[in-house]
């Protein structure tokens, strides 16, 4: 009797602050500080398929674990919710049911980072196998999490709209961003995920949403592949119909975009993009990280 396809999920995520400063070389000289979130999007992965799946990290899946592996998504491709990460974390999960979640983390970077060389850092992979809002603290090679609690209303507050499809990869926009090495940029970006965690502790929803521009603005700093004018138009856009703060949540130059609206009016935000005919989705968050299906 064959045995029978073993399945898994894995979370996509969002990124409030701090990404790009755990990516070399910057973390390796100074440390990194990251504000991520995973979400209820997920990327699913089936091992012991007829066939396996075609893509490049589907085949790697596939030869490593010599295990047929299918991936499927609940979000387009190139989307900026670390969709590759999930995929690995959840194919992993499914290959290898018994991995304990800090050697499947570890795995994911390497395969991700190392094999296929795709330069990035480590927060799409910890939110995925470990579900929840996550401070990550790295120093020395190793990275602490700590687990956060929501404020009442966080995610009711807060929103993703689609930008469009990315012109430029997002390893190309990276790898421009760390040729770059923009310190100050780097420097404020870590700052303002310090920031944001004493505000989420201080339940400052009010604060937290500023600083979403101040997180975008250092982030634009990085490259100039990261925004463009539509982009700049509809962020501005957002800000005028009762949006209170917002960031791109990926590499750039494209893909989801999240914002929060002010609290001072409630629903307005929505209801003009409503009006405005921009599509957007709401936020929920996973605390669960990866699991078996």
């Amino acid at each position: 009797m064959s045995e029978l396809p073993v399945k898994a999920k894995a979370p996509t995520r969002v990124s409030f602050a701090g990404g790009g400063t755990d990516i070399a070389p910057y973390v390796s000289d100074y440390g990194s500080h990251v504000l991520s979130a995973a979400l209820k999007l997920y990327m699913r992965a089936t091992c012991g398929t007829l066939e396996r799946g075609t893509s490049e990290i589907e085949l790697l899946l596939s030869d490593i674990t010599r295990k047929a592996i299918k991936i499927t998504s609940d979000v387009v491709a190139t989307s900026g919710l670390g969709g590759s990460a999930s995929a690995f974390v959840a194919g992993l999960k499914a290959a290898f049911p018994e991995l304990e979640r800090d050697r499947l983390v570890s795995l994911a970077i390497f395969l991700e980072r190392k094999v296929l060389r795709i330069t990035g850092g480590i927060q799409d992979q910890y939110c995925a196998t470990y579900g929840g809002l996550l401070f990550l603290t790295t120093e020395g090679g190793e990275t602490e999490i700590e687990r956060m609690e929501a404020p009442e209303d966080f995610a009711e507050s807060l929103l993703l709209i689609y930008t469009g499809h990315r012109t430029q990869a997002g390893k190309t926009i990276i790898e421009d961003q760390v040729s770059r090495n923009n310190l100050r940029a780097l420097h404020k970006q870590k700052q303002v995920a310090l920031d944001m965690r004493k505000a989420l502790k201080g339940n400052d929803l009010s604060a937290f949403g500023l600083l979403l521009n101040e997180a975008w603005e250092s982030k634009k700093a990085f490259s100039p592949l990261v925004s463009n004018n539509s982009i700049d138009d509809l962020y501005q856009r957002c800000l005028e119909m009762g949006g209170l703060g917002g960031v791109l949540t990926g590499a750039g130059g494209g893909g989801y975009m999240l914002f929060m609206e002010n609290r001072k009016q409630p629903g307005q935000l929505r209801q003009n993009l409503i009006l405005a005919d921009i599509p957007y989705w709401n936020i929920e968050f996973d605390l669960g990280g990866v699991r078996l299906l």
